[in-house]
């Protein structure tokens, strides 16, 4: 079967779906947290074909060298994590520490200083809230809509879906990355019973 994807996206899914259900609008994927590209197809039907044509002249298998490349996993923490359904990669466990970033097979030193997360972790939300209302004051600039606050289920966030501007993708990211962070520090605070 062949699937148009000029104006949509090719996600993860259930082993076993047909690929016209892992097709979704941009949109879809931008305000979806559940929703996460298909890197393995693209890679393997988009970007591998093509470089197997030219280093396959070399008697290069790039296929086989894709095959053998280490798969880095992480966890993706969500604030809704206990509301809404998951794709199979939410359930993986990292040995990346979400503090440090540092690899390793056992709980990082980081957790064992409780002072040290409980910082660590309220100052990347900091950090990140911050950069998410710069972007909503340019956002604000350009649209010539007063600045407001970092909401984004606010009508005026969910109708500036101009695709060709990068502070709309900036924007998303930054409020994944906040909703993770809020997943992680709501984890931390279990742990620590605070």
């Amino acid at each position: 079967a062949v699937v148009s994807t000029q104006s949509t996206g090719i996600c993860y899914g259930t082993p076993g779906l047909p690929l016209i259900q892992l097709v979704h609008e941009p949109a879809d994927l931008l305000f979806s947290n559940n929703l996460q590209i298909n890197t393995i197809y693209y890679i393997t039907k988009a970007i591998v074909p093509p470089l197997q044509r030219v280093f396959g002249l070399m008697g290069v298998n790039v296929m086989e060298w894709y095959n053998e490349l280490p798969r880095d996993l992480r966890t993706h923490f969500s604030a809704t994590a206990t509301r809404s359904k998951h794709t199979i990669s939410h359930y993986y466990h990292t040995k990346h520490c979400p503090f440090c970033d540092k690899v390793s097979d056992i709980l990082c030193a980081c957790y064992l200083d409780r002072q040290k997360v409980g910082v660590l972790s309220q100052s990347q939300l900091t950090l990140l809230k911050s950069q998410e209302q710069s972007l909503f004051t340019i956002c604000s600039d350009c649209s010539n809509v007063p600045t407001i606050v970092a909401n984004p289920d606010t009508p005026h966030n969910r109708n500036c879906m101009s695709f060709v501007c990068p502070v709309l993708f900036k924007r998303i990211s930054i409020r994944n990355r906040i909703s993770e962070r809020e997943g992680i520090k709501d984890e931390v605070f279990k742990l620590y019973n605070w």
